[in-house]
């Protein structure tokens, strides 16, 4: 056993035991640091609007959900950088809940009547750039810079009722279905705030955006009328704003 302590450690081995030391805390600190964030944000838009006037229904129904998922990683002091995928339903209807032709119960008059329904699905995937300013131990600002594409799916079924010779039991249906598939690319500009609410988990909200989209394909349109469809907007009003969680790690 004495033999066994006084033999001399090699200086290669020394260094070697050195480095996984320092390997060793580094990975530790880094895991402190907190380095990777996941998040959620979405937003419900409904709208519901009664213009009938006289004897013809143009009632209004909007339905709007949008989501998004996103998770990154710190790769400098404040910044962040991931990837994430969004997802956008929304539904128009015209004259909901109308399937016949118009009736008049007290002179037994009849009419045309119609309904429409509108719907637009959007997949996009994104990503970011987050620059985040903290404003104590809980509270942060961020301003996002996201890039995204967006594969749109457009679908409108309008029904025609018309009244029938006898009576209103008898009446056609007319129907017509369009279908169309756009392509938009988007870059914009998103502020937003986090608060901690317990260790690493916590809210966050989106105040709008400020963005550029240009279409990039139309199915129902030649290649030429492709790129003089472009739009600048800025949208901050509370009924763009988002909420969702996010998650440190």
């Amino acid at each position: 056993m004495k033999l066994l302590k006084n033999l001399p450690i090699h200086t290669g081995m020394k260094q070697l035991i050195s480095i996984l030391l320092v390997f060793f805390f580094a990975e530790l600190s880094a895991q402190k640091e907190q380095s990777f964030i996941l998040s959620t944000s979405g937003r419900y838009n409904f709208a519901y609007d009664d213009t009938s006037e006289f004897y013809e229904n143009e009632d209004r129904k909007i339905n709007e959900l949008d989501f998004s998922l996103s998770a990154g990683r710190k790769f400098r002091n404040n910044f962040y950088y991931g990837l994430g995928f969004a997802f956008n339903m929304w539904k128009e209807e015209w004259n909901p809940g109308v399937d016949k032709p118009f009736g008049d119960n007290v002179t037994g008059w009849t009419g045309t009547s119609s309904n429409a329904v509108s719907k637009n699905n959007v997949y996009s995937p994104l990503a970011f750039l987050q620059y985040v300013a903290n404003l104590g131990e809980r509270a942060q600002v961020t301003l996002s810079l996201i890039s995204q594409y967006d594969f749109e799916k457009s679908t409108e079924v309008r029904k025609l009722f018309i009244p029938g010779q006898l009576d209103n039991t008898n009446f056609i249906t007319h129907t017509s279905e369009t279908e169309s598939l756009r392509e938009y690319f988007n870059a914009g500009l998103v502020p937003g705030f986090r608060l901690n609410l317990y260790k690493s988990f916590g809210m966050n909200v989106a105040f709008g955006s400020v963005a550029y989209r240009v279409k990039t394909a139309e199915s129902r349109l030649p290649d030429m009328d492709i790129k003089s469809s472009r739009n600048f907007t800025m949208k901050f009003t509370p009924g763009h704003w988002r909420i969702g969680f996010h998650f440190v790690f």
